[in-house]
């Protein structure tokens, strides 16, 4: 058989395997790559597995982001500035929906990434109890804002992202993720009128304010870190990885935590799965399963509908498996290939629609970020009625961002 083909039917098994026995994929791609190595490239050596494979300044970029924003989130830090946000609406109940996409939009795009979600979504529906306000409106206001604020350029998913682009020639990040923070912004209007925000009327936010506690001094320390690190990392342009790292180790020397609580905070299994899954896919790029990939689209796309092909593409993929995971490290390097070989299509029109679909289908009840936020909805609520709404939120999105793929709207500024 041929090795191409042979790579990307481990790759597939990989995928499947992981998704039907609910194990992380990364574990099961390392494994893969092993044994691909081992038993099919004799010429590859497994410390390449390592040495070429594993993403290094991905891997910790994550881990120091992740490790940051830990100790905030576990402090009570980010549930203290999300409420204090909320107070500002002043019991303006239309308001809320958007100062509840606001709040997880920026607390997302802060670094925190699509984590933040369980906690906003806890304060929206405590917000839904008060306002009368519908919880699937402002659950899949959490949902957008975690989302697109989760693809920033510190944000984990944005983190990927841009260290993708990069290694396939595209270096201007920003041109592919403001369109499609613009078109998920679209969407958060379209379901703020079809499920009754604007009717909403002002309720008393006297228990909003009385809910909210004081800070105490490590609070205080966290808060003050964290918006310096944020600072200095865009204003003045110091490395994501050594920042953050710096900042969780000088909140550990104030002794805001202690180190084993906090390296307890970071989720490893999104690291693994991240790290696995670039190992797999740098053994099928040297099988030639990439540019395999590569060669059978290039058959049936055209530069007019490449864009739109590989949004839909991606939007299809990242409903069964994880967009930062596995959809974008799979098809951003596809899209470098396609680019390289078809006439008239560049790079960065191609990887805006892969990063868009990849990340326009997260309410998916199949994927992390939309199974969290469906098991949050409060007690009493139907949650057929819920699971079947972010079914059909999840199509229309994909519809909605294939359509803007064609249009030509998500290569705007590529």
């Amino acid at each position: 058989m041929n090795l191409a083909v042979l790579s990307l039917i481990v790759f597939l098994i990989t995928v499947v395997v992981g998704i039907v026995r609910k194990v992380n994929c990364g574990l099961a791609a390392i494994l893969a790559s092993f044994v691909l190595i081992l038993f099919f490239i004799p010429q590859m050596d497994l410390a390449d597995l390592y040495r070429l494979g594993w993403p290094v300044s991905t891997f910790f970029m994550m881990l120091s982001v992740l490790l940051l924003f830990g100790i905030a989130g576990t402090n009570g830090t980010m549930e203290i500035v999300a409420k204090r946000i909320l107070s500002l609406a002043k019991g303006r109940a239309f308001l809320m929906p958007f100062v509840i996409y606001l709040l997880s939009f920026l607390l997302s795009a802060s670094g925190a990434g699509p984590g933040v979600a369980p906690m906003i979504m806890m304060i929206a529906m405590g917000v839904c109890k008060e306002t009368g306000l519908s919880c699937f409106m402002m659950g899949i206001m959490v949902e957008i804002g975690a989302a697109s604020g989760g693809l920033s350029p510190v944000a984990t998913s944005g983190i990927i992202a841009k260290e993708l682009a990069k290694e396939a020639g595209v270096s201007g990040y920003m041109g592919l993720f403001l369109p499609y923070a613009a078109a998920m912004f679209a969407e958060v209007l379209l379901v703020y009128f079809l499920f009754g925000g604007a009717k909403a009327k002002t309720v008393s936010s006297t228990n909003l304010r009385q809910s909210i506690p004081q800070m105490n001094l490590h609070q205080k320390e966290t808060l003050a870190v964290i918006l310096f690190v944020i600072c200095a990392i865009i204003f003045l342009g110091l490395d994501v990885s050594v920042t953050a790292f710096s900042g969780a180790a000088l909140l550990i020397l104030l002794g805001v935590m202690e180190d084993k609580k906090a390296v307890s905070t970071v989720n490893w299994n999104t690291l693994l799965l991240v790290a696995g899954m670039y190992m797999l896919i740098s053994v099928v790029d040297q099988c030639g399963g990439i540019a395999l990939i590569s060669d059978i689209l290039l058959k049936w796309i055209t530069p007019k509908s490449a864009t739109g092909i590989m949004t839909l593409i991606s939007g299809l993929l990242a409903t069964v498996t994880s967009s930062s995971g596995v959809v974008m490290p799979t098809l951003i390097p596809v899209g470098g290939h396609i680019a390289e070989s078809l006439a008239g299509v560049s790079a960065s029109s191609l990887l805006s629609g892969v990063i868009a679909g990849a990340n326009c289908a997260l309410f998916c009840p199949f994927s992390v970020l939309g199974s969290m936020t469906i098991a949050l909805y409060p007690e009493g609520t139907d949650r057929q009625m819920i699971f079947k709404r972010h079914l059909q939120m999840t199509a229309a999105s994909i519809v909605f961002f294939t359509l803007l793929g064609f249009s030509g709207f998500l290569s705007l500024f590529a």
